[in-house]
């Protein structure tokens, strides 16, 4: 510390210290030390608190043991870049995939189980409205520009982590991987589904192009995909195109036509 700071300031980081880690860090003079435990307790608790909130799945399948020091590793250790409460959760998972080292009783699809917990988490407090967003529902969407959910997002992980809970806990991935689409329909629901590779690859490349700033229409989108995977029947593909596009329509992923 500064020993030329103010003395109030000295008091201050002292204080700080102690909060995020009373084990390293005494209290400042002159605190009483069951005092300072009433805020140590406050702070780490609702830390604590707004991590189980945002991953309850990984809670539950985690002892306390084991969960409350990633926690306070969390809290000591890592300095978020946002203050707001809302993207605790986003700091926790930065904090796990990027900073905190993995140890050998590790979940072997905590990384990913925490990843989908987070999108739940983003895609519902989102703050879009998809109803605000001009298009037309009733276009053509294969021949037409499609406008895509900015709630909607392909994902694919080595493990099914949709379906991880009590009843279901893997200890080795798949053979094959899995494909999720998430999104937030006009209800302000959240929704998700299980796709194949071609319907996880067909909506990212219209994100691809949206985050490029066009918009395509469905044909030039299951053309890239067949030229992509080199697709031993086009016309089977671009016949069934239709088809994919509605069911996506009829999810909010796809909310029309420009």
């Amino acid at each position: 510390m500064n020993k030329e700071l103010p003395k109030f300031q000295q008091v201050q980081f002292e204080f700080s210290k102690s909060l995020r880690n009373p084990a390293k860090f005494k209290s400042p003079e002159g605190i009483e030390a069951r005092r300072m435990k009433v805020y140590q307790d406050l702070f780490y608790n609702n830390i604590e608190g707004f991590c189980s909130n945002g991953f309850p799945i990984l809670r539950s399948l985690t002892s306390g043991e084991k969960w409350h020091p990633m926690v306070r590793g969390f809290f000591t250790d890592y300095r978020a870049e946002s203050p707001y409460f809302v993207e605790i959760a986003k700091e926790f998972l930065s904090y796990l995939s990027e900073h905190r080292a993995p140890e050998a009783d590790d979940l072997p699809f905590m990384l990913e189980l925490a990843h989908w917990e987070w999108m739940e988490v983003e895609t519902v407090s989102a703050k879009v409205d998809i109803l605000g967003i001009p298009h037309d529902r009733n276009g053509d969407l294969m021949n037409e520009p499609v406008v895509v959910s900015p709630l909607a997002h392909s994902l694919v992980y080595e493990y099914p982590v949709h379906r991880i809970g009590q009843s279901y806990i893997p200890q080795e991935p798949p053979a094959t991987p899995t494909f999720l689409l998430i999104s937030r329909n006009r209800k302000h629901e959240l929704d998700f589904m299980e796709a194949n590779s071609m319907t996880y690859r067909l909506l990212d490349i219209f994100i691809e192009h949206l985050q490029e700033g066009r918009q395509i229409a469905g044909r030039v989108a299951l053309e890239q995909l067949i030229e992509e995977t080199q697709f031993p029947q086009p016309e089977q593909l671009l016949n069934g195109g239709q088809q994919i596009l509605t069911s996506l329509l009829e999810r909010d992923i796809i909310l029309g036509t420009a």
